[in-house]
């Protein structure tokens, strides 16, 4: 007697569409906390480099009973950054260093100094692993962590310094800085000494990539010449050229690149404002961290700070001997 045959029953049209639409629903679910995992991770290396250059601060302080200068004086315009190496692990790079040398780089075709060759290095403890990793068409090493030269505030008709000038700040590292610790009146754990800032696209473009609020983290307004960085001029982009090198060169003492002030808070809407001769800037912290920024304390601590932080408190917390009272931030 024979016995019938059994017939395998496989998935159905709709079966196979609802399995899919299952497993699609599920990816979905799990990119976002994957991406949320890896940016949690960015962003605790990102506070480690911060940590690193703030240990690195201190044992400079030892060595040499005062800060870095914020940038050496013109035309020898070494940044913090340069001056740290040593103690970052990076003797080597700075034997390389002529500080006795101008940095000024010539054309592609000219020989390679010694300063140019370290400039073109890259230094991953000077790259927040969010960003980018590099500006757009430069061939130097970039930098996302600026040295604070203060408030930004011009106090001048007021008696006061101007904040806003790249040799007078009223933070802790400026052109021609010498700043000790008897200095920060403040306190060292009210006062910043380095924070964030996002690179640039690169490029010299005709108008930025986005308008105010939707991109003002890449490009800066440079206005002509020593022009003075004041509301007024800085107000209106006829007067200058948008650069999308920001943040392109970590041996250079600028704005733009190793310095920033407080002027706006972290993450403004505002355009950043500099000029052509990076000696005056208006400018914020900034990072592709959601919500704020890291800032390194002059005690070595780091926080991260909400980028909806009062103005006022963010700019006192940029001054070395304002006598603020500061709240939270």
């Amino acid at each position: 007697m024979s016995t019938p045959s059994r017939r395998t029953r496989g998935f159905t049209l709709i079966e196979l569409l609802v399995v899919i639409a299952i497993i699609a629903i599920l990816i979905a679910l799990l990119l976002p906390a994957v991406q949320q995992a890896r940016e949690a991770a960015r962003r605790a290396q990102c506070k480690n480099n911060l940590k690193q250059l703030g240990l690195a601060l201190h044992n400079y302080e030892s060595s040499h009973s005062a800060f870095p200068l914020g940038r050496v004086g013109y035309p020898k315009v070494f940044s913090a950054h340069a001056q740290l190496l040593p103690y970052l692990d990076g003797s080597n790079l700075y034997n390389l260093i002529d500080f006795n040398t101008a940095p000024n780089f010539g054309a592609p075709s000219a020989p390679m100094t010694q300063n140019e060759i370290a400039a073109r290095a890259v230094i991953p403890g000077y790259l927040c692993p969010s960003d980018f990793g590099r500006t757009a068409g430069s061939e130097f090493g970039p930098l996302n962590y600026p040295a604070s030269v203060g408030s930004g505030v011009n106090r001048l008709a007021t008696g006061g310094v101007d904040s806003s000038s790249i040799k007078t700040g009223d933070g802790v590292m400026y052109s021609g800085s010498a700043t000790k610790f008897r200095d920060v009146t403040d306190g060292l754990s009210n006062t910043a000494a380095f924070s964030e800032s996002t690179l640039g696209p690169g490029g010299n473009p005709s108008s930025p990539s986005g308008s105010a609020p939707q991109k003002p983290d890449s490009e800066v307004l440079e206005l002509t010449g020593a022009t003075v960085t004041t509301t007024a001029s800085c107000g209106s982009s006829s007067g200058g050229n948008w650069s999308g090198l920001r943040g392109a060169k970590w041996l250079n003492g600028h704005y733009g690149d190793t310095l920033y002030n407080h002027f706006y808070n972290p993450n403004s809407r505002q355009y950043d404002c500099g000029n052509a001769s990076h000696n005056y800037g208006l400018t914020a912290a900034r990072s592709r961290h959601v919500g704020g920024v890291h800032v390194c304390l002059c005690d070595g601590s780091v926080r991260f700070v909400s980028e909806n932080v009062d103005i006022l408190i963010w700019q006192a917390v940029a001054s070395r001997q304002g006598s603020e009272i500061l709240g939270e931030f």
